[in-house]
């Protein structure tokens, strides 16, 4: 009997539908190694392409990039690395099913991309692009093969990540096999590199690589795969053709899921649903409660809707609400512990931490305004025409002649009028309490500066 699909409806953001002569990315001879970071880079552009439907060129802003790529460094070397890596892989594009096979391509993984970084704003936008013979079988695919973004985020390893899509592609098939396939034929597409396989043996690839990928696939992903699968010549003893069996792990998941509600209090109802109003799934609400507790995720709840009443031209979207929330969550528990532990905490007088929250918010304050700052800045000439033309109407109607006259004469950044244009962007952006910061802000400028 078929096992019934993890994948709901409610998912599709979290799913990459990624085309079946695209999961097994076969190197060229004498080629470049594809990288676990090149792979699961290329599939969070693929993804975000997928997003915004065919075009010439694409663009994002990096951090968000890096952040669906759960790529930690701030450092952008590495990446600009990677992305001359992807340029320059030559791959041929085809089918793990020999049958599928409708046409045979072979180019760069990008056929282009750049970085940009705006010197005023410190804004940094990532740009890429497909080659235009596979763009509509990458964008549109007719036959494809889903995959759980988590998953190929959390996979640490080429072959992991290779041998996921490829099952993936099979996971929803009566027979529940993959193709069967030389082994010569699974090893660069595992490895990513296609070198010299004429020395190679069989058992020391299946020692090395695919007991390792099928362990961490089984422990890190949404699907459980066995195998190899092996066949043998006619003499046999000598293995020739490997294929995998792959299921989704749907009964023990029905199994390991909480009961809806499961610990939770009338009293915290109010908060998981203001959570479910911002787009964040009931059930991992209530696993953010669970782990936090009441008031940590009301606090993060406050911080995501301000967010996410933030102008999208301004702030960029907030592709991912439960991630976001839980980056949020997890950051401020961080700067909460390092306070707690620090020996100055018990140390210091209510005098002196008097003096340094007001310190602490001081500077938060001017963090914030510098935002508001970049974001207007990074706005178009027209949206910053409306703003200021309605700031000059709001000057004119508090009857400030002096203030108007400047700003008239020598624009809102003179030193002047610059402060009260801060405050009516604050008000504006984010709202009347723009200035004041939760526990959580100081918390995290006091973690901040040690």
């Amino acid at each position: 009997m078929d096992q019934p699909s993890l994948f709901h409806p409610d998912d599709a953001d979290d799913i990459l539908l990624k085309h079946v002569n695209a999961v097994a990315l076969m190197p060229v001879q004498g080629g470049r190694r594809i990288s676990l970071l090149g792979r699961r880079l290329f599939n969070v552009l693929l993804h975000r392409s997928q997003d915004e439907g065919e075009q010439e060129e694409y663009e994002a802003r990096l951090h968000e990039v890096i952040s669906d790529a759960d790529y930690n460094s701030k450092d952008t070397a590495p990446l600009k690395k990677i992305l001359k890596e992807l340029m320059s892989t030559t791959v041929e594009w085809q089918s793990p099913s020999s049958g599928e096979i409708e046409t045979w391509d072979a180019c760069n993984l990008l056929s282009g991309a750049g970085i940009t970084k705006d010197k005023r704003s410190g804004a940094v936008t990532i740009r890429w692009r497909f080659d235009s013979k596979v763009r509509s079988q990458l964008l549109s695919p007719d036959r494809y093969a889903r995959l759980s973004i988590e998953a190929i985020t959390q996979l640490s390893s080429h072959a992991a990540m290779a041998l996921y899509e490829i099952c993936a592609r099979y996971v929803d098939n009566p027979g529940h096999k993959t193709a069967r396939q030389h082994w010569r034929w699974w090893k660069p597409v595992l490895t990513g590199y296609a070198g010299d396989d004429t020395k190679s043996e069989y058992r020391f690839f299946k020692r090395d690589v695919l007991n390792r990928a099928i362990a961490e696939i089984n422990e890190r992903t949404n699907i459980e795969v066995k195998g190899p699968i092996e066949h043998k010549e006619r003499d046999n003893k000598t293995v020739s053709e490997i294929q995998f069996q792959v299921w989704f792990k749907a009964e023990k998941n029905s199994r390991d899921v909480r009961p809806p509600l499961h610990d939770v209090t009338p009293q915290d109802l109010p908060v998981i649903g203001r959570a479910i109003s911002a787009g964040v799934k009931q059930e991992q609400a209530e696993d953010l409660l669970r782990k936090h507790g009441r008031a940590p995720l009301t606090s993060a709840v406050d911080d995501l809707v301000r967010r996410l009443e933030m102008p999208v031209a301004v702030v960029g979207e907030v592709r991912k609400p439960a991630s976001w929330l839980k980056d949020n969550l997890e950051r401020k528990a961080k700067h909460a512990r390092l306070v707690a532990s620090s020996p100055m905490t018990k140390q210091i007088s209510a005098e002196e931490m008097k003096k340094r929250k007001a310190a602490w918010t001081e500077t938060w304050l001017r963090s914030r305004k510098a935002d508001l700052l970049r974001g207007f800045d990074e706005l178009t000439d027209l949206e910053k025409q409306k703003f200021l033309v309605d700031f000059r109407a709001e000057l004119s109607g508090a009857n400030l002649p002096h203030f108007l006259k400047r700003f008239d004469t020598s624009g809102w950044n003179h030193s002047m009028v610059r402060e009260t244009f801060v405050k009516f962007l604050g008000v504006q952006l984010i709202g009347p309490d723009w200035f004041k910061p939760s526990s959580d802000d100081i918390l995290a400028i006091a973690a901040a500066q040690g």
